[in-house]
């Protein structure tokens, strides 16, 4: 395999003589170029492949900003996807930003810290190290004093392998209830060529872990490289690297906040699934369908709490149901919920956005018989632990933390029934719904501290703090929200605590019948309308 040379001196090449500069014109601002070149002899000839202009202090020249971009939180974010089954995944271009080769390169000072470009013919993401980057205002500009590059890493992956493989044997497993054989989450190293959108996304979510000041440039690049790879894939694949991209950016904005731009995310998964032929091309594979349970449940979540239309249709849940196991991978493991309580949250997320919908109409009625099924169906479920519990106090103590994320589940899916189905403004709460909220927080509290299991019933503990007005109840619940930020540094944790502070504010001014959790949930929503991409919440 030949060899690729870099050369950064003014001017210079590997096919032209360096140009000569006095020396009163060495303050004034010059420019570098980075010219990568195969010394592949076509006719004893060598061809240049790419270069790249930086100025002398360093920076790269900045591409034209491009007209795709949006306004998120106060910073320019790059539209995330766009994607539809007509023309196999369309992206929206941005000027500069096309990506088709990646170099690694570095100074003689900074051995093994070098700077990684993804490049073209145009300037492409830079992606600085966590540690050092290349600094280019103390290197010579004379070509006689100046330091060879070396190519130093033929890959990404080779380059940050120690950051990926912990990321496989740690960060991988913080979003789920139990490490799975199928972890949607793990990142593949068996794949060829590697799908560097992937590796740019699995960096990010690494680096919020590390604390890393790269962590937001690997995810643009991530997102950048993944808008391109949307209109050039060809296989399955490259389908499977995408989808991997995607759901490993979903949980990278977990961590940051409840409120972010989920619709997006699997607005984006969903097309990519319907051009590649549906839920009929995609399950075929354990891994595959534990990516769709993931999305899906994602999905279903966000629409609980904004009462609206949920992105994937029903039929790719049932789907990846009938075909459901359990052997490989199973919903608890993936979410703390059972498949029996999947489903039910399934439907509720679905009659939902139908009760809002038919409450804004003025001659439709909507019909609870199924809501009442529903309700009955959850007040008779219960636990069934199985045949090897008490075998020995290790599994005893699995299966009761397996009885307490469900029943916590349980519990909080009447009390949103009860609030979005059956609650009037100004009527008296029942009895039984300041029971099932206390229920809820016993249950969750009795999770063992060392298990992962008490985290994923953050959603029935938030509906179960709107419920309560003691205030110890109210502190461990703020408590549990503190602790288990720090412990998986999901700031979707932390977040939640202002939201439940907000409605006890209302419920404290107005009064605790008149005010909901919904309220303050459209509020959210609402305040963050300015913005072009949908905000919503998810406590998934």
């Amino acid at each position: 395999m030949s060899k690729m040379q870099l050369s950064w001196q003014p001017g210079f090449s590997l096919s032209r003589k360096p140009v000569r500069r006095s020396t009163g014109r060495r303050n004034r601002p010059q420019q570098f170029e980075f010219i990568a070149e195969h010394p592949v002899r076509n006719n004893g000839a060598r061809h240049s492949l790419s270069v790249t202009t930086f100025t002398h202090s360093g920076a790269p020249v900045k591409p034209t900003e491009s007209p795709d971009t949006e306004t998120i939180y106060g910073t320019t974010e790059p539209r995330l996807y766009s994607c539809n089954s007509e023309d196999r995944c369309a992206s929206l271009r941005s000027p500069g930003f096309t990506t088709d080769r990646q170099l690694q390169i570095f100074d003689g000072s900074n051995i093994g810290l070098g700077t990684s470009y993804e490049r073209s013919s145009q300037v492409a993401a830079i992606e600085p190290s966590p540690a050092a980057v290349l600094d280019l205002p103390n290197m010579p500009c004379s070509p006689s004093a100046s330091v060879p590059p070396t190519i130093l890493y033929s890959s990404l992956s080779q380059r940050f392998r120690p950051i990926l493989d912990r990321y496989n044997r740690e960060f991988c497993k913080i979003p789920l209830t139990s490490d799975l054989r199928i972890n949607p989450f793990r990142y593949r190293i068996d794949i060829d060529p590697e799908p560097i959108f992937l590796v740019h996304a699995v960096m990010a979510l690494a680096g919020h872990h590390v604390e890393s000041t790269s962590t937001q440039n690997h995810r643009h690049a991530a997102l950048q490289l993944l808008r391109e790879g949307l209109n050039t894939y060809s296989n399955a694949g490259d389908g499977y690297s995408m989808l991997d991209t995607i759901i490993i950016l979903f949980s990278l904005d977990e961590t940051q906040s409840t409120l972010g731009n989920w619709s997006t995310h699997l607005v984006g998964a969903y097309g990519l699934l319907e051009a590649c032929g549906g839920i009929e091309g995609w399950a075929t594979s354990a891994r595959a369908e534990a990516r769709v349970g993931m999305l899906t449940w994602w999905d279903a979540i966000t629409s609980l709490l904004s009462r609206e239309d949920c992105v994937f249709p029903y039929a790719y849940f049932e789907a990846v149901l009938s075909n459901h196991n359990g052997r490989e991978w199973d919903f608890f493991g993936l979410c703390g919920c059972p498949p029996s309580l999947v489903k039910i949250v399934m439907q509720l997320a679905r009659l939902s956005a139908e009760r809002r919908k038919s409450s804004s109409m003025r001659y439709v009625t909507f019909d609870t018989t199924v809501i009442s099924e529903i309700e009955q169906s959850l007040e008779s479920w219960h636990h069934v632990s199985p045949a090897t519990a008490f075998r020995d106090e290790e599994r005893m103590q699995r299966d009761r933390d397996s009885m307490h994320c469900p029943e916590a589940w349980r519990n909080g899916l009447l009390l949103y029934i009860y609030r979005v189905f059956q609650w009037e403004p100004g009527s008296s709460i029942p009895m039984r719904n300041f029971y099932r909220a206390r229920i809820i927080v016993d249950h969750v509290v009795s999770c063992r501290d060392e298990s992962m299991v008490a985290r994923q019933a953050l959603l029935p503990l938030f509906f179960a703090g709107c419920e309560l007005r003691d205030r110890s109840s109210r502190k461990k619940i703020v408590e549990f929200c503190s602790v288990w930020n720090e412990r998986t540094r999901y700031h979707r944790f932390s977040s939640t605590i202002p939201l439940l502070e907000e409605v006890w504010a209302e419920q404290e001014t107005k009064g605790f019948e008149n005010v909901w959790w919904g309220q303050v949930v459209d509020k959210q929503h609402t305040s963050e309308s300015r913005y072009p991409l949908q905000m919503r919440l998810c406590f998934g």
